[in-house]
């Protein structure tokens, strides 16, 4: 969580929904880390009552632009790259992290999910909250900068998805990613009037 104090507000991030490229940008512009930057509003506002004033804002990006991009994380991270490819060994898979498609992935996601939980949780587990406002990732910096009222701070991209081990998005994905984020969907529509 980051938070400002003088305007109380707050945000919080789903996985794969911009986080450090954010955090970055608030902590320059004098915003202050509070820790655990994928941990939920409820986590803090417990042990800091405080919060229950703030204004909390939080990403909402499409679920399978989302769902992409968290599989090309676990491809693409070094630190999450050999947990992986254990997944993709332990099922007997003659594929590396490189080479696995999206399709085989799906294929062994009870794994895979349980392997990298977080990353993988529907974007309302973070939004369940009252006071937390979404806001919509495909406007990220226009909305960033609303929200903090800067418009001069540089905004740095950081953990950009390169095409390593980008795979085809099939039918079977779509409709793997429509069931499994269905309260994702159901929220976009509802609260961002976006169908996916």
């Amino acid at each position: 969580m980051v938070f400002h104090k003088t305007t109380k507000k707050a945000f919080v991030f789903p996985t794969k929904t911009g986080t450090f490229t954010a955090m970055h940008f608030l902590k320059n512009i004098g915003w202050k880390f509070l820790g655990g930057p994928h941990q939920f509003y409820e986590f803090f506002a417990e042990k800091y009552p405080n919060l229950y004033q703030y204004q909390v804002y939080c990403f909402f990006r499409n679920p399978l632009a989302r769902f992409e991009s968290a599989i090309l994380h676990v491809k693409q991270m070094p630190y999450s790259g050999s947990d992986f490819q254990g997944v993709i060994d332990k099922n007997k898979i003659s594929k590396t992290v490189e080479t696995i498609s999206y399709d085989e992935v799906i294929d062994i996601f009870s794994q895979v999910s349980e392997t990298f939980e977080m990353l993988f949780k529907p974007q309302v587990a973070w939004l369940a909250h009252s006071n937390i406002q979404a806001l919509d990732f495909d406007n990220y910096e226009a909305e960033l900068r609303r929200v903090t009222e800067n418009a001069d701070q540089p905004i740095v991209r950081y953990n950009t998805s390169t095409d390593f081990g980008r795979s085809v998005i099939t039918d079977k994905v779509r409709e793997f990613v429509r069931d499994y984020y269905a309260a994702d969907y159901q929220f976009a529509k509802d609260v961002l009037g976006k169908e996916y």
